[in-house]
């Protein structure tokens, strides 16, 4: 296949073949059983090894024992994997933080330059936020007191499992703000925890005498994050061409409400902010179990 791609439903360009089309969702393509390669699903045969088509699910791949489940759950995300923005930025960061002084990104507008682990993360979740929206996959409801933004269950995610969008998808649900939905996301990713020590009955002079807070856990909210961006599974692509749709779906995004993305932009720093704060002080957990930005919230 050529390259440059175009959806037949909407007429978009496409950076790398895959089984729908990025920008509508539409079903465009399906895997070739016979030679392994993404083909027209409308076609009787294949376009590149002229066999009757028969749409390859990799389910005896699925079937092998013993196949350690992450690796067995990449194996299937390889089927299925779509161009999402959270793996392509992970993966070409420096290029979304374009800014030479007089032209610059609009993710630098919203997160600022450079590019450091905090910003990073905060790109990752509004990028793939914005593309389950534009896809279908949730919705954003603004409640009538203009106060926080609701997550609106759409389509059934059919993406990889291990992304950024899938954890969104998975966690989000009908009645939760999308604060809440990034909240759960990060906590669940790093394997929150913590744990209360209560101060011994005999104390020595100078031993504090209130409850201390110990992090149990396994990883940093933006470490977290980012690694899950890194390990997600995409199609084979051309850098530049799956950055360029990637920034353009990103940039339509933010023109068709600035105001949306803003807000989405600010919850998102005020999540990170939270976990960053309880990083250098686990004390916060207990002094602000009742913060919409904790993951203590359900």
């Amino acid at each position: 296949m050529e390259s440059r791609l175009t959806c037949r439903h909407c007429g978009r360009p496409i950076a790398v073949p895959g089984s729908t089309c990025p920008w509508c969702n539409k079903t465009i393509m399906v895997i070739c059983s016979a030679c392994k390669q993404y083909t027209d699903d409308e076609q009787a045969i294949c376009q590149h090894c002229g066999q009757p088509l028969v749409p390859d699910t990799l389910n005896e791949v699925r079937a092998v024992s013993g196949l350690d489940p992450e690796l067995a759950q990449l194996v299937s995300d390889r089927e299925r994997a779509k161009l999402v923005p959270s793996g392509v930025i992970a993966r070409y960061v420096p290029g979304f933080f374009y800014d030479d002084g007089q032209r610059r990104t609009v993710l630098v507008d919203l997160f600022g330059a450079p590019p450091n682990p905090r910003r990073e993360t905060a790109v990752l979740l509004f990028a793939a936020i914005a593309y389950l929206v534009q896809g279908g996959y949730c919705g954003l409801r603004p409640p009538p007191d203009e106060g926080e933004i609701y997550w609106d269950e759409g389509q059934r995610w059919d993406g990889q499992v291990i992304s950024l969008e899938g954890r969104l998808v998975q966690h989000g649900g009908m009645g939760m703000t999308v604060r809440q939905v990034i909240d759960r996301v990060i906590a669940d990713e790093m394997d929150f925890g913590f744990e209360v020590v209560q101060p011994p009955r005999i104390r020595t002079p100078g031993m504090p005498d209130v409850p201390r807070v110990r992090d149990l856990s396994k990883r940093s909210a933006t470490t977290a994050v980012v690694d899950l961006a890194r390990k997600t599974e995409l199609p084979e692509h051309q850098e530049s061409e799956a950055c360029r749709q990637t920034y353009q779906q990103i940039f339509e995004f933010v023109r068709a409400d600035p105001q949306r993305a803003h807000y989405l932009a600010e919850v998102i720093d005020d999540v990170l902010g939270w976990f960053e704060r309880y990083q250098e002080d686990p004390m916060i957990a207990m002094a602000r179990e009742d913060d919409l930005g904790s993951p203590f919230r359900t």
